[in-house]
Order: C-alpha cells, then sequence, then structure tokens
C-alpha cells in the first residue's frame, strides 16, 4: 500500500513538472495566438458540423459514422467529467466543465480515427491536428497531461467504436 502511495505521488510530482514546463516555461505571443486558435477551432461542438455536410452531400456512411462519433463523445465526456471531477489546474471547480478528460482531445482524435478510416491519405494531417489540440490544452493552461492522454485515449476508443459498429 505504501508503495502504491509513493508511486501516486511520483507521478503526480511528474506530471505537475511537466504541465509547468509547457503550460509556463515555454511561453511565447506567437504560440500562444496560435494555440488560441486552436482551441475555437477544436470547440467540441463545431464536430457536428461535418457529419451534417456529410450527410447533406449524400455521404451517409461516413456522415452516421461521424454522428454517432459525436454522440458517443458527449456521452463519455460528460459521464467522465461527472464522475471524476477533477480540479482544472486554474482552480475551476464546475462539475460539468472539470479537467479530465480533455473534450477538445478526445473530440480531435475521435474524428481523426473516423474520417481517416474513410480517406486514409488524411490520417497524418489529421492525428498531427489532434495531437496539436491536445498540447493545446495543456499550453493554454486547460488540462493537465493526463487529463490529455485521456481524452486521446477515450476518443480513439470512441471512434473505433463508430467504425466499427455503424
Amino acid at each position: 500500500m505504501l508503495l502504491l502511495v509513493l508511486c501516486c505521488q511520483a507521478l503526480n510530482s511528474c506530471e505537475q513538472s511537466i504541465y509547468e514546463t509547457i503550460s509556463q516555461d515555454w511561453q511565447s505571443r506567437p504560440v500562444k495566438y496560435f494555440m488560441q486558435g486552436i482551441e475555437i477551432a477544436s470547440y467540441p461542438g463545431l464536430d457536428a458540423l461535418p457529419p451534417v455536410g456529410l450527410y447533406l452531400s449524400d455521404r451517409k456512411e461516413i456522415a452516421r459514422r461521424g454522428i454517432a462519433g459525436f454522440v458517443g463523445d458527449v456521452a463519455t465526456v460528460v459521464s467522465f467529467k461527472l464522475l471524476i471531477n477533477r480540479e482544472r489546474p486554474d482552480g475551476d471547480t464546475e462539475r460539468i466543465d472539470s479537467s479530465f478528460p480533455s473534450g477538445h482531445t478526445t473530440f480531435a482524435f475521435t474524428q481523426a480515427v473516423i474520417y481517416s478510416h474513410h480517406n486514409p491519405k488524411i490520417k497524418i494531417p489529421m492525428f498531427i491536428y489532434a495531437t496539436v489540440v491536445g498540447f493545446s490544452r495543456i499550453y493554454l493552461g486547460k488540462h493537465y497531461p493526463t487529463d490529455v492522454l485521456g481524452g486521446a485515449a477515450l476518443g480513439i476508443v470512441v471512434g473505433l467504436l463508430a467504425v466499427k459498429l455503424f
């Protein structure tokens, strides 16, 4: 039991160090503006738009998967946020907007899985974009690294389920 406590404390210390390095030590005005743009462009609610456009352009199969991924993300992210209720780095404690998992990251990785499944040529750019979204959450001081890693893992799982089930 003592070993488990010591390991958790060491991991927490390591995570805090990584968070502070990225969110404080690496700051520059141009990168901050870029990351703020990524934050806006990756707003989770906007992820409902591509499936609607695909549905209207008669690409119903990929649209169904995109909608399934979006609904799956909403259900899982909200559930985890309510259950875990981790305080954000900035001290915000509103339960529905808690820190774990990163919603922006979850949605970005889900989209990367679904849309690159249908068009393998965009796989690398989609996953680079999703990774930058996750990094932006730490850089802007909104999430801890484990929030982003958890969001990426959750997004990949939801994306794979959407691809396989629909």
